[in-house]
């Protein structure tokens, strides 16, 4: 068994943290395709550590198209899908 230092561990916290998930509103392909995100989800803005909940699901037949519409303390804002890339699930 090996024991883990104080380094060890930082760098267990910081590759855990770079692999945080980001923002897909569909998985699967094709006819499998379905929605993995509800109303109430809390996503983040990685630049600026803001937090929203997600209040609707604006999608295109096929998701080729997505928008999320999210909510904070005074602000509602419209993610479109070229923009997922700057939010992850909190």
């Amino acid at each position: 068994m090996k024991i883990l230092s104080s380094i060890d561990i930082a760098h267990m916290i910081a590759e855990m943290h770079l692999k945080n998930e980001n923002l897909n509103v569909c998985a699967g392909k094709g006819e499998s395709e379905k929605v993995v995100v509800k109303k109430g989800l809390k996503i983040r803005h990685k630049p600026t550590g803001l937090v929203y909940t997600l209040i609707k699901v604006l999608l295109s037949p096929d998701c080729s198209d997505a928008k999320v519409l999210c909510q904070r303390p005074g602000k509602k804002l419209l993610i479109h899908s070229d923009e997922f890339k700057d939010y992850e699930r909190q």
